[in-house]
């Protein structure tokens, strides 16, 4: 059995056939999906599909893209407890500058008064999550230092950390010792089977530490990069993520999922 820790069949690209996608993905063996919210919205859009589906849970949480928006915090506290919620998120920091993009936040230049709404947010978001006790999954792009920092400066007082994932693992070999050093797993996603920076980075954290994603319906693996990305194709990720360790698909299988489920509890 395999488990997409990360995909958003709560978006638009999956409008019309999120179940029927759901449904096939179990038949290849990929039995659980955790859908991830990046708004309000999305997020609530997230614990409905949960409830109808047997196979599926949700991640409840506001992106950084989001962060010029009123926030209500508390509503979001109130979907977070929301039966077969696994985890607060996706949120964190983005400093990538989007060449297009429909989010004022992300045009043209990261200022520091967009970085200190992201971090503004992300921290009300740390703190949902040590509240309710539940895991993070954490979006970084650009921006790992001051995740870290971040996370280190919300959870210095009582220096308990939440659990969580770096979704989609990015940036440098020390940054990944960082982030294994916190406690935190980190998530594989179908852009190893191109990105050369990924597939370094998967080399060297440990099986045990790693989650297997998909995105979905962004970052595709090979060779169907052209093509809307499905849960199914976790199991293309975990192919290329054997070959890049050594290891046999039943190692990958089992070890991804127990990790899965650990964090989780699903």
């Amino acid at each position: 059995m395999y488990i997409d820790t990360h995909c958003h069949l709560n978006f638009k690209a999956f409008e019309e056939d999120w179940q029927k996608v759901a449904d096939e993905a179990i038949k290849a063996g990929v039995e659980k999906m955790i859908v991830v919210g990046a708004d309000l919205e999305t997020s609530a859009r997230a614990a409905e599909l949960a409830e109808k589906h047997k196979n599926l849970w949700a991640a409840v949480g506001i992106h950084p893209h989001h962060c010029q928006n009123k926030i209500d915090i508390d509503k979001l506290e109130k979907l977070a407890k929301s039966n077969k919620v696994a985890a607060i998120g996706e949120c964190g920091l983005d400093y990538h500058v989007y060449e297009k993009s429909k989010y004022p936040s992300t045009s043209l230049r990261i200022t520091p008064e967009i970085k200190t709404l992201q971090k503004r947010l992300f921290g009300q978001q740390i703190q949902l999550a040590k509240k309710l006790n539940l895991p993070m999954i954490i979006h970084n792009r650009a921006a790992g230092e001051d995740v870290l920092d971040a996370l280190n400066h919300f959870c210095k007082n009582d220096g308990k950390y939440p659990q969580g994932v770096f979704h989609c693992i990015s940036g440098s070999k020390k940054l990944l010792q960082k982030i294994l050093g916190l406690g935190f797993y980190v998530g594989i996603d179908g852009n190893v089977t191109y990105s050369q920076e990924v597939q370094t980075l998967a080399k060297i954290a440990p099986l045990n530490r790693i989650l297997l994603e998909t995105d979905s319906p962004w970052l595709t693996p090979e060779p169907n990069r052209s093509l809307r990305n499905e849960p199914i194709s976790v199991k293309i990720t975990a192919e290329c993520l054997a070959k890049l360790k050594g290891a046999s698909i039943n190692q990958i299988e089992a070890e991804t999922t127990k990790n899965a489920e650990k964090l989780f509890k699903i």
